[in-house]
């Protein structure tokens, strides 16, 4: 299946299924928020970051932009560190990374882990 079949079409799969279905190079802006650290059920879904980045990697194009906006969950008063982690693993294959945001959230709910 070509690119040109999922324009102006919203798509219910797997993200890496759907991704693989896609040509090299043809996307030039992700903006994704991914399941992260366990914090909601997704009735047994596991989301692979591993192959998501994979996929993004050779689908989006050279100068295009992955927004990745995940979040770590605090586990006995220390974060887990997993967008790190992630952010690593998209250097890891290839991507540069530009910019990395931290968002100071006012009204934050308390985190009683």
């Amino acid at each position: 299946m070509a690119t040109i079949n999922f324009v102006n079409e919203i798509v219910n799969m797997d993200c890496v299924s759907g991704m693989k279905q896609l040509d090299d190079d043809s996307i030039d802006l992700v903006i994704t928020s991914p399941p992260y650290d366990e914090l909601r059920k997704y009735n047994g879904f596991v989301f692979d970051v591993s192959s998501v980045i994979e996929q993004l990697y050779r689908i989006v194009k050279k100068g295009g932009v992955v927004v990745w906006i995940v979040a770590d969950a605090t586990i006995n008063g220390s974060e887990t560190g997993t967008s790190f982690k992630q952010a690593l693993e998209f250097m890891r294959i290839g991507f540069n990374l530009h910019d990395t945001m931290i968002f100071k959230k006012m009204n934050p709910i308390p985190q009683l882990y």
